[in-house]
This record gives C-alpha cells, sequence and structure tokens, in this order.
C-alpha cells in the first residue's frame, strides 16, 4: 500500500494491529461457542475473554524464531493470559484444536467486508454526484461521439446518466458478493472434516460474528469467493476509467467542453506554464491497470493443490489491501472530479455547430424514404451532401436545398420534404427520448 493512494479508512484498518484483531475477535467468538456447547466452564471463557490480549513487539520476536505469524500470536496471547493469572489449564483452550485459518479466513472476511462497505457507501456519493450534475445539465446540447466522429445530438446530462446506471450496476454487484462471497466463515479443522470441532460451535461462532458457515471448505475458505469480489471491484474501476476516458477527451484543447478542477495555485507542468494538465482524470487511467493486475492474481489464487498449499497467502496479503484502498482512492477522486469540474455548455453547443447539420443525415434519411425515394439514391445523396457540407463548412440543409436528388430524379430534398429545415431542430429530435431517460431516474420530477 502506497501511503498516496491509500485513504485514512483503509489506512487503519490494514495494518498488523488490525488483523490481530480482529483474530483475537474469532478466537473469542469460538470460545463462547464452546462455552455455550459445555465444552469449555463459563468461569474459564470468562478469564480467556476479560484478559486476552498481545503485543505486537511480542508477536514480531516470536515469527523470528517460528516463521509463523498464528503460531506467534497465539503464544503470546496465551502469555498475555497466565502473565494476567490465567488458569494455564485455561489458556490452553484459546485455539485449541483450531487450524491456522479457522480464524484467519473469517477475520479476513470482516475486514474485506468493512472495506466493501466503505467503498458502497463511496459509490453512493459518486452516484449522487453524476444524478445532481445530470440535472443541471439536462439540456446542454451536445455533440454525441462514436469512433471519435460526430454522431448525433446528445445531452451531457444524459452521458452522465448512463454513468450514474453504471455506478449503480456497480454498488449492485459489490452488494451481492459481499453477501453471497464474503459473508461465510470456516471454522472445520485442519482438512474441512470438522475433526476434534463441533460443526455447532462454527454454526454458533460464525453467528456471533455476522458471518455464515461454508457448506463445505478444505483448510482454507476457498478463493473463489476472494476473486469474485476483487472482480466486483475492478469492474467498478473499469467504470471510473470509462469515465475518466470520456471526460479526458471533453478536456482536450480543441475540444474544451469541461475543465478538470484544480486548486487556485495548482501547476501544470514544470516547463510549460500555460498548460492546465488533466492529471487526476489521467491517473484513473493508470491505476485502472494496476486493478486489473490484481485481478489475475486474484484468480490464480483460486487454483490450490488439494486440500491445501500455500501459495496463495503471500499474494493476498498484498493484492486484498492494495485491491480495496485503491479502488476506494479511486471512487472518491472520481466523485471530487464530478462534483467540481468546469462544464462548458457553450462550447458543447459550438462544438455541436460544427457539424454543420450532418448529424440529421439519419432524419433526413427515413424522411425522404418515406416519401418514396429509393433508399439507395438517399444513402449517396445525404452522405455527399454531408461530406460537402463539412468540406466546404457550409449547413447541409442548404446544400440539400440545392443538390439533385440523383441522375434520375433532378428534385431537391427541399422539393420532397418542404419541412426539410424543421428536420434540423437538435431539441425536438431528441426531446422525448431525454425525458423518458431522465423520468427513470427521477419518477417524482415533472
Amino acid at each position: 500500500m502506497i501511503p498516496r493512494y491509500t485513504p485514512k479508512e483503509a489506512r487503519s484498518l490494514w495494518t498488523d494491529q488490525s488483523k490481530f484483531e480482529h483474530w483475537l475477535k474469532v478466537e473469542l467468538a469460538i470460545l463462547w461457542a464452546r462455552k455455550e456447547a459445555g465444552q469449555i466452564s463459563p468461569e474459564c471463557y470468562e478469564a480467556i475473554e476479560k484478559n486476552a490480549g498481545f503485543d505486537l513487539k511480542c508477536i514480531e520476536e516470536l515469527e523470528t524464531t517460528y516463521e509463523h505469524d498464528m503460531i506467534a500470536f497465539v503464544e503470546c496471547v496465551r502469555r498475555t493470559l497466565r502473565q494476567k493469572g490465567v488458569r494455564g489449564d485455561w489458556a490452553d483452550e484459546f485455539h485449541k484444536t483450531l487450524t491456522s485459518y479457522d480464524t484467519e479466513d473469517p477475520a479476513l472476511m470482516l475486514m474485506l467486508i468493512k472495506m466493501g462497505e466503505n467503498i458502497i457507501q463511496t459509490l453512493d456519493q459518486l452516484e449522487v454526484a453524476l444524478l445532481k450534475r445530470a440535472l443541471e445539465h439536462k439540456w446542454s446540447i451536445m455533440m454525441a461521439r462514436t469512433h471519435g466522429q460526430a454522431a448525433e445530438p446528445t445531452t451531457f446530462g444524459k452521458e452522465l446518466l448512463v454513468y450514474a446506471a453504471e455506478i449503480r450496476r456497480a454498488k449492485e454487484r459489490l452488494e451481492w458478493s459481499i453477501e453471497h462471497d464474503l459473508h461465510y466463515g470456516k471454522m472445520s479443522g485442519a482438512v474441512g472434516t470438522y475433526a476434534g470441532i463441533d460443526p455447532e460451535v462454527e454454526t454458533q461462532a460464525c453467528l456471533k460474528l455476522g458471518l455464515k458457515p461454508s457448506i463445505a471448505s478444505t483448510q482454507i475458505l476457498q478463493r473463489d469467493r476472494h476473486a469474485s469480489f476483487v472482480a466486483s471491484l475492478v469492474i467498478a474501476t473499469a467504470v471510473i476509467e470509462q469515465m475518466a476516458k470520456t471526460f479526458w477527451a471533453m478536456m482536450r484543447f480543441e475540444v474544451m467542453e469541461l475543465e478538470e478542477p484544480r486548486k487556485e495555485k495548482q501547476r501544470g507542468s514544470s516547463a510549460m506554464p500555460q498548460k492546465k494538465n488533466p492529471i487526476l482524470t489521467e491517473r484513473m487511467f493508470g491505476l485502472a491497470r494496476v486493478m486489473r493486475g490484481y485481478l489475475q492474481t486474484a484468480i490464480e489464487n483460486v487454483a490450490t493443490f488439494e486440500d491445501r498449499e500455500i501459495s496463495q497467502s503471500g499474494p493476498e496479503r498484498i493484492i486484498l489491501p492494495d485491491a480495496t484502498s485503491l479502488a476506494l482512492y479511486m471512487i472518491q477522486k472520481m466523485t471530487g472530479i464530478v462534483t467540481n469540474m468546469k462544464v462548458f455548455p457553450e462550447r458543447m453547443l459550438t462544438n455541436f455547430e460544427m457539424s454543420q447539420g450532418t448529424w440529421a443525415g439519419q432524419r433526413v434519411r427515413y424522411a425522404l424514404a418515406k416519401a418514396g425515394v429509393p433508399d439507395s439514391a438517399i444513402y449517396e445523396l445525404v452522405q455527399n451532401a454531408s461530406f460537402g457540407a463539412i468540406d466546404l463548412q457550409k449547413p447541409l440543409p442548404e446544400i440539400l436545398d440545392s443538390m439533385t436528388i440523383s441522375d434520375a430524379d433532378s428534385r431537391t430534398a427541399r422539393q420532397v420534404l418542404p419541412n426539410l429545415y424543421d428536420l434540423f431542430d437538435a431539441r425536438a429530435y431528441i426531446q422525448d427520448g431525454i425525458e423518458t431517460i431522465f423520468q427513470r431516474f427521477f419518477p417524482n420530477q415533472a
């Protein structure tokens, strides 16, 4: 985790102190379930619950000897219990009959759930920001571009609603993954057979932690769960990347429809003081690539030999804190971009008008077809007229007013369509569609 890209919520969660606190929480839940099952006395449980603790230095020193952080943790807690006067046989009940991942996996799930919930809350904020700006620019008409070319009219508000819908789906995907992938634990022993462990203890301990017991596991929870969660994060950040790339294109010097939020004394280039570099949107491009790399590792972690081998352990200690932290960071930054970016509707309209009305080519085509003109003649007419409009920088309806339909038809489009110029009213063309889309998002607004 790089501090530059790690929000405070992630920085406080992904620490050794936090990890061991979650391990202790799981261990105490298991002891509570054993007490309820009559396996240890209430006095034993209360003594451990009251006095259990750990010291990071103690764990660190023991791990240099054992090369095993769980063993170091367990021995440190047992030492602490004895130092506080807990009977030795009671202290030995701590972690009794458990394997490392009976503790580690439920604890990791609890940490991932916390991060997932933080991310969902931040996605909520991004969706709200998108909806607010969409209403603001419901009728900021602009050119929709496909393949980098002028296509047909849209509004900036409608484009933002497309992203709002994607963010809403990203939230739903994450909510599903948290519920169906992460809300599970296992305390089923060294190979998942409950040897020496009462399955009811697992059930009750998981319920106390807010988890459900996995219906079947090996020594670990299967990593398809973690991969699914990371995939949901990566898809969310891919949406962020999509937004960033579109915004970046609209911020280009020759386009100037948007401007990235800037601090008053921010500098764009060490050499060129005139620059307003869109560094935040470009940062989103690069960080999205990193997120996809985490998914590659998460997927490869799914396949482990037989009932356990440790190859997944090291990678996920890196990718799970990093992926959750980076996803949260990217969503927070994009929320700031959407909220604070400058929008220039006048420039959008200027750029739109540069098309000389060629956006209406499809509308003219269908009107001529309805009037009985053969389609083969229409396509060539509208194409040639559109290319001419751009080359000559002359409005398309004026060209159609003078160009004959074909060698076989000496009429002009204006002669066939007396209302030709009405077909170039952009707002009228998209009015019903824009209203319909906005009504889906804001059903209570007139």
